[in-house]
C-alpha cells in the first residue's frame, strides 16, 4: 500500500490532468511560452535591413518577417547599433549579402506567424 504522501501527489497530478482535459473540451487555449515571452518583452519590435554596411529601418513588421523567413539562416548575434540593439541576423550567405536584423521582440513576433 502506498503512503499518504504518494496518494496526495497522485491525486494532485490527476486533478491537474483533469483540469487540462476540461479546458481542452471547451476549446480554451493556453498561451505558449513564446507568446508569454513576447507579451512580457517591453521593447518595441525593431527590424533593420543591412546592405554593404548601411542599416535602414523596415517599419512594416509583417514584410520584415516574410523577407527574413526567405533567408537561409537566422543566427543569434546581439549587436548594439545607433538605431538600436538587434539580436538576430537573417541572411542567405556570407560576404556582401543583404541581411535582415531583428531584435528579440520582432523575432518572437515573426515566430508566431503561420509561415515561420
Amino acid at each position: 500500500m502506498a503512503s499518504p504522501k504518494v496518494w496526495i501527489v497522485i491525486n494532485f497530478s490527476l486533478g491537474v490532468l483533469a483540469l487540462l482535459l476540461i479546458l481542452t473540451l471547451f476549446d480554451v487555449t493556453l498561451p505558449s511560452l513564446g507568446q508569454a515571452q513576447y507579451v512580457l518583452d517591453r521593447e518595441s519590435p525593431l527590424c533593420l535591413v543591412e546592405w554593404k554596411g548601411q542599416h535602414n529601418v523596415l517599419d512594416d513588421i509583417n514584410t520584415c518577417c516574410l523577407e527574413a523567413r526567405k533567408q537561409l539562416t537566422c543566427v543569434y548575434e546581439s549587436v548594439e547599433l545607433e538605431l538600436g540593439r538587434v539580436d538576430w541576423n537573417c541572411k542567405t550567405g556570407s560576404g556582401s549579402v543583404l541581411s535582415y536584423e531583428l531584435n528579440n521582440k520582432a523575432y518572437r513576433y515573426c515566430q508566431q506567424q503561420n509561415y515561420w
